[in-house]
């Protein structure tokens, strides 16, 4: 047994299959068990409603058979010769005798009527007599010869007949011969009244036999189980079956209608009750749950049976489905084994065996996919990169293998120059150029297959696979260029130049196109950045002029106009020069690079003359000639020359205006010693510090903001004012002190820079 254990153990696939078909026994099971429990409580119910069913039949029955005795005897207490009776004294004479054979004629009369009446007496007490349905007897005899009670004592019935009764009933047991057995009565008492009086007049006793009552209610369907029937201050009127009921609890013998299980004397009872609407009497059927479980007993050995059928067939077969289903993954599994090279210690059953296997291979396998995945852009950047340099590869299926097809005949190659980047470190220039790529390639794929090849650092190739090659071709290429570069330059902030080659035929296409498109963005040195530059466009560009428009004239004049710090006259001239190569006429390429190093040439002159400052000019910004060296556009190039020649003659302006300043210092300072003299004119200072006196004139006026004249008189109406105030000399001696010839010319401008005379100002302030 053990050894059979080790094994079902051991082959733990097996037992797991094993295990999964014996479960699929568990659905036969589960409706066997729960039919045999839907039968179990039908059995209950249908047990309940007979027990009920046979309660109200057998109510039904003993109330008609005791309302008719109850009638009757309520009658008979009625009757004329019972009532004429009650007056009778113990001594009766003939007429009473007589009266007394009628009385038992009619009591003989009453029982007659009904089979289940044993027996009626009347006791009356006035005359101290028992009138029976045959006989007379005295009280004292009665109980000894007539009705001999076995569990009435005499003392307790006699008390008993002289109470107040209403059809009350009471159980009894009559002897009528020492030797005979008891016999089960139920008595039914009732006073009989005379007039108004409350006390009873008489007494009339209605026994029923008890046999025949229970043999009209068994009848054969009582066999099985015990009725009981109590009135309502619960006596026992009736008991067929086993007096167990007296047992039971009180508020359950007075329960209302209904059933419940009760355990008595070690067995198992269904209880059902039911009260009469007739004198509140109480039914209770106890039926033994032994008789109930016959049936199921019979359909439970029935059920085990079939089950245990049905398990061991199911055993059998789920051993036979097993081994049909491990047989193959014992084969598979067998087969890994061998096959592998290393396979885990005790593998805990064969299906992880070959998971562990399969889920091996698939991970070299992703391994391996993921190294090729990871190879494949730098291959097929590699191998693109050769096709548009005009090595075609030799296998036909050498582009497919690398993930790139070409399903139409037509090739064009779009070269794209990243001219500026949105971001400085190379880290950023990498990732736009990444993003460049990939949205030229998405953009590419609305015209056909389209990929992406890296050229260098700052430079893209986008290869186009298309199915036509003519104007509209043309046209939807020109139009995707244009999109590229609004949206590079909108969303990324890039600054781009697009050339685009023409439309070749097959793959031997491919290289012309790259070549064209190489020798169009040679042409961005004329159309400048963030263009689009077709190569059929450049075709028109190839009628050659005999020379650039920059005469030596136009040179010299260029310089002459930096060296005097002239940048209004500079720009003009370098806007002419633009104007005549550039805007009215179309220059070929080769004399467009000739006029880019001319003009390079003059800059690099005006640099290297001997009264530039070159340390101090470009100081503290970049170097001019590694800006003109970097310059790829003739517009960029413009921009430079005229940045250099800005700075240039604003260092040049800086410095007239520092020896200006200087000169104005000296000559306010020489007119603020000398503006006494009454001959200080322009000309005298303009003697004393060498200059042209029309210079002096303009210098003066440009840096001290007044002309020569009116700065002197300011200084001489001041220095008349403090005379005014200070000292009590005359008008023509102060004119004499500040440098004015007579005293009218004192007055004249004094009022002219005062607003009022001299006597009028010397009388304001005093």
């Amino acid at each position: 047994m053990a050894r059979q254990l080790r094994w079902f153990t051991r082959r733990t696939m097996f037992s797991n299959i094993l295990l999964s078909y014996l479960l699929m026994l568990v659905i036969p099971l589960s409706i066997v068990a729960f039919t045999y429990w839907q039968y179990s409580s039908l059995i209950m119910k249908e047990t309940e409603f007979y027990n009920t069913s046979l309660l109200e039949q057998s109510q039904r029955v003993l109330d008609d058979r005791l309302r008719s005795i109850e009638e009757l005897t309520m009658n008979l207490s009625l009757d004329a010769e019972v009532q004429r009776f009650v007056n009778v004294p113990q001594h009766m004479n003939t007429s009473d005798k007589y009266h007394l054979s009628r009385l038992i004629g009619n009591v003989n009369r009453y029982k007659q009527t009904n089979s289940f009446i044993e027996g009626i007496y009347i006791y009356f007490p006035k005359s101290a007599v028992v009138v029976t349905e045959s006989a007379k007897a005295a009280v004292d005899d009665f109980s000894s010869y007539v009705y001999r009670y076995a569990d009435w004592e005499f003392e307790h019935w006699k008390y008993t007949i002289q109470q107040n009764h209403s059809l009350a009933y009471r159980p009894a047991e009559i002897k009528y011969t020492d030797a005979s057995a008891p016999k089960k009565v139920l008595c039914l008492l009732q006073s009989v009244y005379q007039g108004t009086n409350k006390r009873p007049a008489a007494t009339i006793v209605v026994s029923i036999d008890m046999a025949k009552v229970e043999a009209l209610l068994s009848d054969g369907e009582l066999k099985l189980g015990h009725l009981y029937v109590s009135d309502g201050s619960g006596q026992r009127l009736l008991s067929i079956g086993h007096p167990t009921v007296y047992t039971l609890p009180e508020k359950e013998q007075s329960a209302n209608d209904g059933g419940f299980f009760i355990h008595m004397n070690n067995r198992e009872y269904f209880v059902s009750t039911l009260i009469s609407p007739h004198r509140d009497r109480h039914y209770i059927l106890m039926t033994s749950v032994d008789f109930i479980r016959q049936d199921l007993k019979r359909i439970t050995n029935l059920v085990w049976c079939v089950t245990t059928m049905l398990i061991l067939a199911g055993i059998v077969l789920a051993v036979v489905l097993a081994k049909g289903k491990y047989k193959p993954i014992k084969k598979i599994a067998d087969g890994f084994s061998a096959k592998m090279k290393t396979v885990p210690k005790e593998p805990s059953d064969e299906l992880k065996l070959i998971e562990w296997a399969a889920d091996t291979a698939l991970k070299e396998k992703e391994q391996f996919l993921s190294a090729m995945q990871r190879q494949l852009p730098v291959l097929r950047s590699n191998v693109l990169l050769r096709l548009i340099q005009g090595s075609i590869p030799a296998e036909q299926n050498a582009l497919q293998s690398i993930g790139v097809e070409f399903h139409q005949r037509y090739f064009c190659v779009i070269l794209v120059h990243v001219d500026q980047y949105s971001g400085g470190t190379m880290k950023d220039r990498n990732f736009s150029k990444f993003v460049i790529g990939n949205v030229l390639e998405h953009l590419g794929r609305e015209l056909g297959q389209s990929y992406v090849v890296d050229l260098d650092p700052d430079r893209v190739a986008l290869l186009i696979n298309i199915d036509q090659a003519n104007d509209a071709a043309d046209m939807q290429l020109q139009e995707l260029a244009a999109k590229a570069l609004e949206f590079i330059g909108l969303k990324y902030h890039s600054t781009i130049t697009i050339s685009i080659g023409g439309v070749h035929e097959k793959l031997e296409g491919v290289h012309a196109s790259y070549q064209e498109a190489v020798r169009a963005m040679e042409y961005q040195i004329l159309k400048g950045y963030s263009s689009v530059i077709n190569f059929g466009d450049i075709k028109t560009l190839h009628n050659p002029q005999t020379t650039y428009d920059y005469p030596i004239q136009t040179e010299e004049l260029l310089i002459h106009s930096i060296k005097h710090g002239d940048i209004a006259k500079v720009r003009a001239i370098m806007s002419a020069v633009y104007q005549m190569n550039f805007v009215t006429r179309h220059l070929p390429l080769q004399m467009a690079r000739c006029l880019f190093f001319d003009l390079m040439g003059t800059s690099i002159k005006v640099l290297n003359s001997s009264v530039m400052d070159f340390e101090n000019i470009f100081a503290d910004g970049p170097q001019p000639y590694e800006r003109l060296i970097s310059s790829r556009t003739i517009q960029e190039m413009q921009h430079t020359l005229l940045w250099i020649y800005e700075k240039i003659c604003a260092h040049i302006q800086a410095q007239k205006n520092q020896h200006s300043t200087q000169l104005k210092d000296r000559i306010t300072a020489y007119i603020g010693e000398t503006f006494t003299d009454p001959n200080l004119s322009l000309t005298k200072v303009a003697g004393v510090f060498n200059l042209n006196p029309s210079y002096l004139s303009g210098l003066f006026k440009d840096q001290v903001g007044e002309n020569f004249l009116n700065y002197v008189n300011k200084l001489r109406v001041e220095a008349a004012k403090k005379y005014l105030v200070e000292q009590s000399v005359s008008l023509q001696e102060i004119a004499a002190r500040v440098g004015y010839s007579n005293n009218v010319v004192l007055i004249r401008n004094f009022k002219k820079h005062v607003g009022m005379t001299p006597s009028e100002y010397r009388e304001k302030r005093r």
